[in-house]
């Protein structure tokens, strides 16, 4: 059997509707890499906030950030940073729109103003995140691979509609929007891990349940929709698996024979 490269999100995907890696789960990636294939997470969290599933599962190739950069053996091969000029613009425009903003590097997370709001509170506490502590000034010393900023649909047209044009904005909760390098995105950093490693396209797969993961599911060899997932993204999948709290990913690696 060809060797696959393997790429799964973390949330709804690794993980329960309770923040929990299934004994199935945990069985079935064990036996992937026993079998000689590669296994890969492909998150939007950063590292601090992947680091107990990249343990709890023994990963050692990782892209967190939603792309923006990208570990292989624990080793930093890629990033994406946002475009500081750009940021410092977006920022303007959110501190008068009064939209909470949160900073994230690989190491760490800090919120940019001292007060808190309840779209903020509820999007991070939706991942099992608090709120992290404030630092106004914590962009400027360090990398910044994503931004998170905290606004309503009906209220996206400050952000989304060219106005920066370096900028992608995916959205990942009611109230919570990505902030991520224009041309950077999983699907992105995949293809370059993939190429990297001597990988066709046709031998990469990828399993996922939200709007961060549209593109890899439409762009690897095949591309896996949890159950629980979007119906948008049902539709670009090749697959559809049972939900994430139903022996999901297990259920298809037995199905396309790779334990």
């Amino acid at each position: 059997m060809r060797k696959k490269m393997l790429f799964f999100d973390i949330d709804g995907t690794l993980l329960n509707d309770e923040k929990k890696a299934l004994p199935s789960t945990k069985k079935a990636l064990k036996e992937l890499k026993e079998n000689g294939h590669e296994i890969v997470i492909a998150t939007g969290r950063n590292l601090s906030l992947a680091q107990s599933v990249i343990d709890e599962f023994d990963f050692d190739n990782y892209i967190i950030c939603n792309g923006a950069a990208g570990y292989y053996h624990n080793r930093l091969v890629y990033e994406n940073k946002l475009d500081r000029s750009e940021f410092d613009r977006l920022l303007k425009v959110a501190d008068t729109q009064n939209h909470a903003i949160i900073y994230e590097s690989a190491e760490a997370l800090r919120r940019r103003h001292a007060e808190t709001n309840i779209k903020m509170t509820a999007a991070m506490k939706s991942f099992g995140a608090g709120v992290p502590p404030q630092d106004q000034d914590y962009y400027l010393h360090h990398p910044m691979y994503q931004g998170l900023i905290f606004y309503s649909d009906s209220e996206k047209a400050a952000y989304e509609n060219g106005q920066f044009p370096k900028f992608k904005f995916i959205r990942w909760h009611d109230s919570g929007v990505d902030i991520v390098p224009h041309d950077g995105s999983k699907a992105h950093t995949i293809l370059k891990f993939a190429k990297s490693q001597g990988f066709d396209i046709e031998d990469t797969i990828a399993f996922g349940d939200g709007l961060n993961d549209l593109e890899m599911i439409s762009e690897v060899g095949i591309g896996v929709a949890m159950g629980n997932a979007l119906e948008t993204v049902k539709l670009r999948a090749d697959k559809i698996t049972s939900n994430c709290n139903e022996d999901g990913i297990y259920v298809a690696l037995k199905e396309l024979h790779l334990i």
